[in-house]
């Protein structure tokens, strides 16, 4: 890395909450933080390099990964504020808002992919601060099978839309519009898990009124069908 990356990963080295990364194009990563260890499930950063996202997690996001890394490395487009699955230290999977750059060599040439991901469950899962933006969730939390809206989510929070908006991406790092789908997808994960009922009824209670708009979302955010996740 040069001196600069390397300053990066000096100040990431044990940022909690924060998982920091280096890959070569092949895939194998050549730097790391306590944060990415702990998620990876291994004792420190150092067992992390020259191994791959599929030697160290589950392979359906796995495959989501490199999937990413080879379009940006493609494109040179920056990912960023992704919102996907990554294991936790714990070993349940949590949701990350996770941003991707393409690293370039003195020659202009691509060299590699840098991400930075942030685990959400701190902020989101634990009372919000903000009293209106609490009800807010909470309200959301209360309402997936309706087609509830912004207006409703800041109406039930007593702040206009865009504080709404404004507080939402402050203190959760998403958009109200984010939030429902995350919280619709984490019920429907957990009806998958707990019930036998039908993937469309899933899907429906969940607030999914067209079942292939829900296995649509749930392929591109879980890297496998609801099927396939439910007989894992």
């Amino acid at each position: 890395m040069d001196q600069s990356l390397r300053a990066v990963a000096d100040v990431l080295a044990t940022t909690p909450h924060v998982m920091f990364c280096v890959k070569d194009l092949d895939g194998r990563y050549i730097a790391a933080n306590r944060a990415f260890a702990e998620r990876a499930g291994v004792a420190g950063a150092g067992e992390v390099i020259g191994r791959s996202a599929h030697d160290l997690f589950p392979a359906e996001l796995a495959d989501g990964y490199a999937a990413q890394d080879a379009a940006v490395l493609e494109s040179g487009h920056v990912l960023t504020n992704e919102l996907e699955f990554i294991t936790r230290p714990d070993g349940t999977i949590g949701w990350y808002l996770t941003s991707k750059s393409r690293l370039v060599d003195a020659g202009g040439r691509p060299s590699g992919i840098v991400s930075v991901s942030v685990d959400l469950r701190t902020p989101a899962d634990a009372a919000a601060p903000h009293h209106g933006l609490a009800r807010a969730v909470e309200f959301a939390r209360g309402h997936l099978a309706e087609s509830a809206t912004v207006g409703d989510m800041a109406a039930a929070a007593g702040l206009s839309v865009s504080q709404l908006e404004r507080a939402m991406s402050r203190v959760l790092g998403l958009s109200p519009k984010q939030l429902m789908l995350r919280l619709r997808l984490e019920q429907a994960i957990a009806e998958l898990d707990a019930t036998d009922d039908s993937i469309a009824t899933v899907a429906q209670r969940c607030g999914y009124y067209d079942q292939s708009a829900f296995n649509r979302h749930f392929m591109r955010v879980v890297g496998m069908s609801p099927g396939a996740y439910r007989n894992r």
